[in-house]
């Protein structure tokens, strides 16, 4: 019998919040890699238990909003306590159901910027996934992926469970996205900042349709 994926079972939740994550995975650093002002609604797509979200809510302007979409009740659980005990305004946790295609609820408004860490790397293809949130996104918005580098790393998921660089740029090309920009985080992380390029995103977004 299968057991549950890395990304549910509880050893790795602690790690979301452990020591050994904040040695690799520095907030500052990797949020400041885009610019901020003026980004009304941002989305965490998979927020886990709220890692990157003290930082999201600096950024976000005074009177914007943070959105972050799960897929685990356990870790929205959490992050519910977490928002009603420290009693934390301009953000809204949501459900999101965990399939190959997620749908973004209709309620939300349209995000200036969408923030990925690693979630994307967790879908067999990630661009579907590219592809939804796309959709949920201002013409001129951007997503900033952060994931992992297929080699071994001193903590977090084993190689296996990793995507390589080269294929994340393939499915983002694919889902009708281009590049702004590509940074080595350290050795074990990547960072990308991509937008929809309108023509392209507009032609599989047709496609979709199509074949759907």
């Amino acid at each position: 019998m299968r057991g549950l994926p890395y990304y549910e079972e509880s050893d790795y939740h602690r790690y979301l919040l452990s020591p050994a994550r904040r040695d690799l995975f520095p907030v500052d650093p990797i949020l400041d890699a885009i610019e901020w002002r003026g980004n009304e609604n941002v989305l965490d797509f998979g927020m886990g238990n709220g890692y990157f979200l003290s930082g999201l809510l600096r950024r976000t302007a005074p009177n914007g909003h943070v959105w972050g979409a799960e897929s685990q009740e356990l870790l929205i659980d959490y992050i519910l306590r977490k928002k009603v005990k420290e009693d934390i305004e301009r953000f809204t946790p949501f459900y999101v159901e965990r399939t190959e295609h997620p749908l973004l609820p209709d309620w939300i408004p349209v995000m200036d910027i969408i923030f990925c860490s690693i979630v994307l790397s967790t879908f067999a293809d990630p661009t579907l996934p590219i592809k939804s949130v796309g959709r949920a996104m201002k013409p001129a918005g951007k997503i900033l992926i952060v994931d992992w580098e297929r080699v071994e790393a001193p903590s977090g998921p084993a190689l296996v469970q990793k995507m390589s660089l080269d294929r994340m740029k393939f499915c983002i090309n694919e889902a009708g996205c281009r590049i702004m920009k590509e940074w080595k985080i350290n050795p074990y992380l990547y960072g990308l900042v991509i937008e929809k390029d309108p023509e392209l995103f507009e032609e599989r977004h047709f496609q979709d349709a199509v074949e759907n």
